[in-house]
């Protein structure tokens, strides 16, 4: 043990002296990196050896680089600098330091800045020197407002459902006559695909077919040219590229247009954006008489404990009262990962299911038709304003409303 630490000491000084040198000149992007690298492997082996106190100077080294970046490395790296002051904090309970500890621990919350989250600390066993200290557990309550997603979708004010329906336009759906969705059928042999089951089986088979047919790729945008289901099919045919979860909504709300099944492209949105939401689709069984939750990226559809289908809004419900919840086996990410209930539904679905936000009319080539015209509607918690939607947008507190069935024919 006493040969390992040594051997961690010396790399320690080696690899400080090296990049100390390093510091007379500005660090580039690329040599920043190495460095990142270099330290945590550091400090993973100080871990693993029990050495916390040489894990400590680990994080004071690369905490003090980060301040000595040039201005842009330093914007763009800055949160490393949070990220090895928790580790900081780590080292020190590990050693009993609970003053520095919490100096650290302030250091890593950053007035909020960081990207703390409330169930990585909650579960951290090595924090335990700091359990009970007043300015610690008002900063663990402030991540937790913050990042505990079902926490804060549990917060959420209630609906009110006070909508007049005689002041809202309604909802419309185009019918499968359409010749632009006789089209979609066509191209995607939908009749075959649809199968000759019951109504269910038909949306859950179009679904998996759509799901295996076309990638999900969140990391780039959707193709250029027209946002409709056969030109973002076209490009995606030869395998080399996918769609994001938009798109992939987009393609098989189409879909199901042309079916004679009323869908809807519905964005789920966090109460703060941070770094993404989520896109799938509400479809309507006229055989269960409601609106039922299908996502395309992960091949999803939700239950309840009997095995019934659910829609967003009473999944949301149950996220919020802490009734039961169960995805279907099938559920994965391209075929690749398989979903989970508590990792796709307690914490990113509940962290995507704030607010809703969809169009009003849908028909082929929504997407790109009259975008300056057509108008969303976002469904709130009572109260609640992103302040940041288009003015133009409908906003509506009433679930009722919102999920109101549609007519029996276009309008």
């Amino acid at each position: 043990m006493k040969h390992l630490k040594l051997m961690l000491l010396l790399l320690c000084i080696a690899a400080g002296n090296a990049w100390q040198a390093q510091a007379q000149n500005e660090m580039t992007e690329e040599q920043f990196k190495a460095f990142l690298q270099e330290q945590a492997q550091l400090l993973t082996t100080a871990y693993r050896q029990d050495d916390y106190a040489q894990g400590a100077d680990i994080c004071r080294a690369t905490m003090a680089q980060v301040e000595k970046l040039p201005a842009k490395l330093k914007e763009d790296y800055g949160w490393q600098k949070n990220n090895f002051a928790y580790h900081l904090t780590r080292c020190l309970c590990l050693q009993g330091k609970k003053e520095e500890a919490l100096e650290a621990f302030k250091i890593a919350y950053d007035n909020g800045k960081s990207g703390m989250e409330y169930p990585t600390i909650s579960k951290d066993n090595a924090l335990k020197l700091l359990y009970g200290d007043k300015e610690f557990e008002t900063i663990v309550q402030k991540v937790k407002e913050a990042s505990d997603y079902l926490y804060i979708l549990q917060q959420a004010p209630a609906y009110t459902r006070s909508t007049r329906p005689d002041t809202l336009p309604r909802f419309t759906y185009a019918l499968p006559d359409d010749p632009n969705l006789v089209r979609v059928r066509q191209y995607f042999r939908l009749d075959s695909v649809a199968g000759t089951g019951d109504e269910v089986s038909k949306i859950k088979n179009v679904l998996t077919y759509i799901h295996n047919k076309i990638l999900h790729d969140g990391q780039h945008p959707n193709p250029s040219g027209e946002q409709n289901s056969i030109n973002m099919a076209e490009a995606c045919k030869d395998g080399s590229r996918g769609l994001n979860c938009r798109g992939l909504a987009t393609v098989l709300n189409e879909c199901y247009l042309s079916l004679g099944i009323p869908s809807r492209v519905v964005t789920c949105m966090p109460k703060t954006f941070i770094s993404d939401c989520h896109v799938i689709n509400a479809v309507y069984s006229t055989t269960l008489g409601k609106w039922l939750w299908i996502d395309p990226t992960n091949n999803a559809w939700v239950m309840d404990e009997a095995g019934n289908l659910l829609g967003i809004q009473e999944v949301r419900e149950r996220l919020r009262d802490g009734r039961p919840l169960v995805l279907n086996e099938e559920a994965n990410w391209n075929n690749k990962s398989k979903k989970t209930v508590q990792e796709y539904l307690y914490k990113y679905m509940a962290k995507n299911l704030y607010y809703l936000n969809c169009w009003l009319r849908y028909e082929f080539n929504t997407e790109s038709n009259g975008y300056n015209e057509k108008l969303y509607v976002n469904l709130m918690p009572t109260g609640f304003d992103t302040k940041v939607e288009n003015p133009r947008n409908l906003r509506v507190n009433d679930d009722e409303w919102f999920w109101q069935a549609p007519a029996t024919s276009a309008q």
